[in-house]
């Protein structure tokens, strides 16, 4: 009889707690429901619109390989306000920006960069963007701004060469020819003095003070 008194106390305690705490209990369950639908909702969202962005991209490199401007123009701006969270964004940009080079209109070309390094999240592509960017505006005779560009940021020493030229470049238009001489040599260095062209450029400049090292 106790026994089956006891089994009476603990089933009117489970209904008691139940009582007290089983609409909290549904209440999390459903929450917990609803966050792992949203969860799978948004992570729906984002692979549609990743989708939607790269077919917006592949209609660039098409058009891109077939010299036709005006998709170039209409799917860059549609990933630009629409997309910018998306590589496929400053991908484009990129794209057109060369094509904007080509053609001559080397301050839109130098826009859409601006806009890449600004918006890329991805350190390559800005980078790539930087080192572009700083051709155009040598291009421009915007010397100092190629400078000070290319020392603003931290490049890998993958970008050393490639890096020390530009520099050399920009030095060289404003008659700074020590300057560039030395940068054409650590240009040098980085390819380790694999570079008829370089070695060219440095050499064109007479002789250094010292001997190079390269």
């Amino acid at each position: 009889m106790a026994e089956h008194h006891t089994d009476e106390q603990q089933l009117e305690e489970i209904k008691k707690w139940w009582d007290e705490n089983g609409k909290a209990l549904i209440a999390g369950a459903l929450l917990g429901l609803g966050g792992l639908l949203v969860w799978r909702g948004w992570g729906h969202y984002h692979e549609t619109r990743a989708q939607d962005a790269s077919e917006h991209y592949a209609v660039v490199v098409q058009a891109m390989s077939e010299d036709e401007i005006q998709p170039v123009i209409d799917n860059t701006e549609e990933l630009k306000n629409n997309y910018s969270s998306t590589p496929y964004a400053a991908l484009a940009a990129l794209e057109l920006a060369k094509l904007k080079a080509q053609t001559g209109d080397l301050d839109e070309a130098a826009e859409r960069l601006r806009w890449v390094t600004g918006n890329s999240s991805q350190l390559t592509v800005r980078n790539m963007a930087r080192i572009r960017l700083a051709r155009i505006l040598n291009a421009q005779n915007k010397n100092d701004e190629v400078l000070a560009l290319l020392s603003s940021t931290e490049f890998s020493s993958g970008y050393t060469s490639l890096i020390e030229e530009i520099k050399g470049d920009a030095l060289l238009a404003k008659g700074e020819k020590l300057k560039a001489r030395e940068a054409y040599t650590k240009a040098l260095i980085g390819v380790g003095g694999n570079s008829e062209y370089l070695r060219m450029k440095r050499d064109d400049l007479g002789e250094a003070p010292e001997r190079d090292e390269v």
